[in-house]
């Protein structure tokens, strides 16, 4: 027999009021065989009917199947497996199909219920009773997508009910209409697109996609959308030290862009998009605008809150870890945005073909994903699906609140009070199975005979934390008006403790000064320079902080800098320095166009200072980064491959040159 049996006559398949209607017109004195001919009736599933109904009450139509009296559980029993299931999955918890065939066998051998013989060979249950029961259950194999525990855990109705009612607050105070509610958040565009699903001959092992490069450069996009449907242009923010006006060719009209060192947003980037969604909204403390954005350090520093008390911005945040949940633009519109930019990014590829994407093309390709994608209907369900406009705070379910309870705990309280009551019994071990479970398993009546019934809850509890989470010192956020009084004070409280955490850092009397001073000095020392026929010494810069009494020679020497020099560029991160070499392209002013090399790993001998360019590694910097001009360099020569590295005449150990 077939795994999936189908049916080739319709035998058995009329329903049951209607072979009782024509049961009741064949004792009125009708022939079966002109009752089944007027309805339409196999004449002898009718006979058998009539018969059975004489003897007994009939439940079913035709003959009475073999998978329920061979069954290894009942459907009481089976359904508060599956039930149990579905409950771990709510919880993110979910179990393998390898792991369900494990739970249904332990779970029948803890109630003494007898299985097949391959069940306990492989202490599993089989494949053909799990895809039986799944189809019972309404049940499927999914592929679940990564959660992290913040965002199970923080997505729970306290935090939730937090932020509502922060929301009724502003609401019934300002009487927000539609078109002043907004969303601002940022997203990161590379010069990378994902590929998507391609035709090629059927079973082929691997099938490529041409990409730009292996990993490319990110710039971030800030977009601000309200709940009547309507989109700000955006901001483009891109790493670079000096920002260019052709950096946004081909963006939507009216966007405008800047850039930092990596392409993140900041304090004084989010100040000048305040600026920008200000000029759009027209708004003003006579007609202000509410702000939902998230918690992020750019959003809640003192700049961009003066701007936000100063333009009637009333600034309310998100909680920490729920906007894949609460943020609008999470929940209908970034989604569809990325969609549409792989799509034109892709096709960018497909036009230039051997052409490499650079973050000067990324602008024309948002121009096409953010027309698609920011639509009224998307931005618009984005606010009504979060229950934010149409307002709506019971728009989440409870089974939207399953993983966070996981980290539930009772509540101290309650549970000193309940400790002077006595212990009662646990429900779910005394559960007595229903007589029904009992009476048809597989025709035995073991069942009937334990005294206790083991749930599928006792075998594989629900999970549940046992400990609190480790604390950190970070400081727990929550959602804030951030631009009420109180808050905002204690965010200049904030901002003033910091400040004077770092002057308590600095020296206070000369002594210490001094040591200081002394820490922070290095020495000078002589790099050769080797020609082929003399060595002339070149001094390294001390980039410690001197005195202004210090000798000039110490300076660096770039007075003369010209197109097709190496120069030593110093790039200062927020924690570190790096050294990097680069070839002059271009001088612009106070700035210098620059292709870099990479230090050769490995290397060692007199080859311990190569070096090679590398692919579009090229930017601008200020001439005041420029630290050294270096001696003309020397190629090592021989193979091909050999002949694309360079060495430079001079010892680079005391540089660090990466």
């Amino acid at each position: 027999m077939p795994r999936t049996y189908k049916r080739r006559t319709n035998w058995g398949s009329t329903p049951l009021e209607e072979m009782e209607r024509a049961a009741i017109d064949v004792e009125g004195g009708k022939s079966i065989r002109s009752v089944a001919k007027d309805r339409n009736i196999d004449r002898s599933t009718l006979r058998r009917y009539i018969k059975k109904k004489e003897v007994k009450t009939v439940k079913t139509v035709g003959y009475s199947g073999t998978a329920e009296a061979k069954r290894v559980f009942t459907l009481e029993v089976e359904k508060e497996l599956a039930d149990h299931i579905k409950k771990l999955a709510e919880q993110f918890h979910g179990l393998t199909p390898k792991k369900c065939c494990e739970l249904a066998f332990q779970f029948a051998q803890k109630n003494n219920i007898p299985v097949p013989n391959n069940w306990k060979e492989k202490g599993l249950a089989g494949r053909d009773w799990f895809k039986n029961f799944m189809a019972r259950h309404h049940l499927s194999c999914r592929m679940p997508e990564a959660t992290s525990l913040g965002r199970a855990t923080a997505f729970n109705k306290t935090t939730v009910g937090e932020f509502f009612d922060n929301l009724t607050k502003v609401m019934d105070r300002f009487k927000f209409p539609p078109n002043m509610i907004y969303n601002v958040d940022e997203t990161g565009v590379t010069t990378v697109q994902t590929p998507k699903q391609v035709v090629a001959e059927k079973g082929k092992k691997q099938v490529g996609a041409i990409t730009s490069a292996e990993r490319g450069e990110l710039v971030t996009v800030v977009c601000a959308v309200n709940a009547t449907g309507n989109a700000v242009p955006p901001m483009f923010i891109f790493p670079r030290v000096r920002y260019k006006d052709h950096f946004i060719t081909g963006a939507p009209p009216g966007s405008v862009g800047s850039s930092t060192r990596s392409g993140w947003i900041n304090e004084d980037i989010f100040a000048e998009f305040l600026e920008h969604l200000v000029q759009h909204t027209k708004c003003s403390s006579d007609h202000p605008m509410l702000l939902l954005l998230d918690n992020h350090e750019a959003h809640i520093l003192l700049r961009a809150l003066d701007i936000a008390k100063s333009k009637g911005i009333i600034m309310l945040t998100i909680p920490p870890h729920t906007s894949h949940r609460l943020q609008p633009l999470d929940k209908s519109v970034y989604g569809p945005f990325k969609t549409y930019y792989n799509r034109a990014l892709d096709g960018w590829m497909r036009s230039n073909p051997g052409k490499t994407a650079s973050i000067y093309h990324i602008p024309v390709c948002v121009n096409e994903a953010f027309m698609s994608a920011m639509t009224p209907r998307n931005i618009s369900s984005g606010f009504g699906s979060t229950g934010i406009f149409p307002y709506n705070r019971d728009i989440y379910s409870d089974a939207e609140f399953e993983p966070s309870m996981v980290s539930d705990r009772p509540n101290p309280d309650v549970l000193s009070t309940s400790e002077e009551d006595p212990p009662m019994a646990s429900t779910s071990t005394l559960t007595e199975l229903p007589s029904q479970a009992c009476s048809s398993t597989r025709g035995t009546d073991s069942l009937l005979t334990s005294p206790v019934y083991v749930s599928p809850t006792e075998i594989l509890p629900l999970p549940k934390s046992q400990q609190p989470r480790a604390q950190t010192k970070r400081k727990r956020v929550k959602t804030r008006i951030l631009t009420d009084t109180h808050e905002k004070q204690a965010i200049e409280m904030e901002h003033e403790k910091r400040k004077n955490k770092l002057k308590g850092k600095q020296p206070t009397n000369i002594k210490e000064q001094g040591k200081s001073k002394k820490k922070q000095t290095k020495k000078k020392t002589l790099v050769y320079s080797s020609s082929e026929e003399s060595d002339v010494p070149i001094p390294l810069d001390d980039t410690s902080e001197c005195d202004s009494s210090q000798d000039e020679s110490s300076e660096p020497d770039i007075s003369d800098l010209s197109v097709g020099d190496f120069i030593i560029v110093n790039f200062a991160t927020k924690c570190n320095s790096y050294h990097y070499i680069g070839l002059i392209e271009s001088l612009e002013g106070n700035e210098v166009n620059a292709r870099f090399l990479r230090r050769i790993r490995g290397s060692t001998g007199k080859d311990k200072a190569t070096f090679a360019f590398q692919e579009n590694d090229v930017g601008s910097v200020p001439l005041n980064d420029v630290l050294k001009k270096l001696p003309k360099l020397r190629k090592v020569g021989g193979t091909a491959r050999r002949e694309q590295q360079l060495i430079f005449p001079c010892n680079l150990d005391g540089w660090n040159v990466q």
